[in-house]
């Protein structure tokens, strides 16, 4: 059976999406693979241990760092590429 309630009867309970369904599972997909980059930029990369006064030096060190982190997963996901290649040919 489907049991239709209303968000606002209670909203830690109730959610939109629902639970279970597809799109839920898409968007707790997407959430893992956010909080599984943000665990690895704070262990290999101490984001939880920035020491700056000012807000604008702790932004740009987040922004080099995740510059640095894209620019590695890009280099890596092309060398597996041409490794792929080589292994097909």
């Amino acid at each position: 059976k489907v049991f239709k309630m209303k968000i606002t009867t209670d909203l830690r309970k109730y959610s939109a999406p629902a639970r279970g369904s597809l799109a839920w599972k898409n968007i707790f997909k997407r959430r893992t693979a956010v909080e599984r980059v943000n665990a690895y930029l704070k262990e290999f990369f101490q984001l939880n241990n920035v020491r700056y006064r000012t807000g604008k030096r702790a932004k740009i060190h987040f922004d080099m760092v995740t510059l640095v982190y894209n620019a590695s997963k890009l280099a890596a996901d092309r060398i597996d590429a041409q490794f792929i290649q080589q292994q097909a040919a």
